[in-house]
């Protein structure tokens, strides 16, 4: 049975230090803009600082979801 990540986190943006973290379901999406409380770009990503990448993936494991890198 595959699995699919709920957050795919996009290192390959045109900004040093920063990555994208996209959403790839509504509950993913909901805890990124109402736990994380991060801001979402139009296509549903946030920007999140390279230094803060550990912190969000190990709060997202805790709220049992997965992060997989693209």
């Amino acid at each position: 049975m595959p699995f699919t990540a709920d957050f795919q986190i996009i290192s390959n943006t045109n900004v040093d230090g920063v990555v994208l973290v996209q959403p790839m379901n509504v509950d993913a999406f909901s805890y990124l803009t109402e736990e994380a409380e991060l801001s979402t770009l139009r296509d549903g990503s946030a920007p999140l600082a390279t230094e803060k990448l550990d912190a969000f993936v190990a709060d997202a494991e805790h709220a049992q979801m997965w992060c997989a890198a693209v």
